[in-house]
C-alpha cells in the first residue's frame, strides 16, 4: 500500500505540472486502486477489532485502526514471573514457560482399567438399530449445508485462516468437494491434519497478568472441523432422548422448552 500511495504522489505532481491527459487518466485509476485497498484494510480492522455496532456510529477508519492496536496491546504478554519468582522478558523464555503450565494443567490423567471400564459400560442404554443406522450414515450435502447457514459470522479462523464468511461465500464452488473430503476422511478413521489442530490463544482475564494462571487458553478451530462437528451435533439430538434418563430434561429436546 505504501507503494501505491508513492505512486499516487508522484502521478499527482506530473498530472498538476504538466496537464497530461494520459498522467490525469492514470492518477484517477491509482487513486481508486488506493481507495478499494484503504476499504478492505478497514474492513479487517474492524472486524479485527470486534467493533460490532458500525451501523449506529458514523466512524473514520482512523478509529477502527486504532482499536485494533489497542486491544491487540492487552493479549500481548511482554513479561512474565516464574515459578521461582524469577521475570521473564524474553520471548522464548516465555513461550517455554507457556507451554510447561499448559502442558502439565491438560495432562491426560486417565488410567484405563478393563474391570473398571466393563462395569462402567455394562448395562448402559442403547439408541435403537434405526436410529443407530441414521447415525452412522453417510454426510449429505444438505446436512453440511444446513449446518453451515446457522453458524455464526465474525468467528476467528482456525490455522488455515478461513472463516465461515468464506465458505458461505463459495460454497457452490466448493461445497461437494468439502463433502468428498469430510466423507473420505470417516470411511478411513482420520480427518485431515488441519482438522486436528488448533491455533492456541491466551486470552487474558482479571489479576496478575505476570502470572501465567490468569491467561485463559482458546484453540481456535478451522471452520470445516466445526461444520462437520455441528452436523453429528444435530444427529445426535435427535436420539439423546433414547439413552438419556427421562429425568434429565434440560438440554433433552422435546423435554424442556428452550433444547439446545
Amino acid at each position: 500500500m505504501k507503494a501505491l500511495e508513492i505512486d499516487v504522489e508522484e502521478l499527482q505532481e506530473l498530472a498538476e505540472s504538466t496537464g497530461n491527459r494520459g498522467h490525469i487518466g492514470a492518477l484517477k485509476a491509482k487513486k481508486s486502486a488506493l481507495a478499494d485497498l484503504l476499504g478492505i484494510s478497514a474492513q479487517g480492522a474492524l472486524v479485527r477489532s470486534r467493533f460490532r455496532n458500525i451501523s449506529e456510529m458514523d466512524a473514520s477508519s482512523r478509529f477502527f485502526f486504532s482499536l485494533e492496536r489497542k486491544n491487540g496491546q492487552k493479549r500481548l504478554i511482554h513479561s512474565m514471573r516464574s515459578d521461582t519468582g524469577q521475570i521473564l522478558s524474553e520471548s522464548t523464555d516465555i513461550r517455554r514457560h507457556a507451554v510447561g503450565f499448559y502442558s502439565s494443567l491438560f495432562q491426560s490423567e486417565l488410567g484405563e482399567e478393563q474391570e473398571v471400564s466393563h462395569g462402567f459400560y455394562e448395562g448402559l442404554p442403547k439408541v435403537e438399530q434405526e436410529s443407530s443406522a441414521e447415525l452412522e450414515a453417510d454426510v449429505s450435502l444438505d446436512e453440511l449445508h444446513t449446518a453451515l447457514q446457522s453458524m455464526e459470522n465474525g468467528k476467528a479462523p482456525g490455522i488455515d485462516g478461513l472463516p465461515v464468511e468464506f465458505y458461505k461465500t463459495m460454497w457452490s464452488v466448493m461445497g461437494e468437494d468439502l463433502l468428498m473430503v469430510l466423507r473420505d476422511s470417516l470411511t478411513g478413521g482420520q480427518l485431515p491434519l488441519s482438522c486436528r489442530r488448533a491455533v492456541l490463544t491466551l486470552l487474558p482475564k482479571k489479576g496478575d497478568l505476570m502470572d501465567i494462571k490468569n491467561w485463559r487458553p482458546v484453540s481456535l478451530l478451522c471452520t470445516e472441523y466445526k461444520l462437520l462437528s455441528k452436523v453429528l451435533a444435530t444427529r445426535l439430538r435427535e436420539v439423546m432422548g433414547q439413552v438419556i434418563h427421562r429425568d434429565q430434561t434440560y438440554c433433552v429436546p422435546d423435554r424442556s422448552g428452550k433444547g439446545f
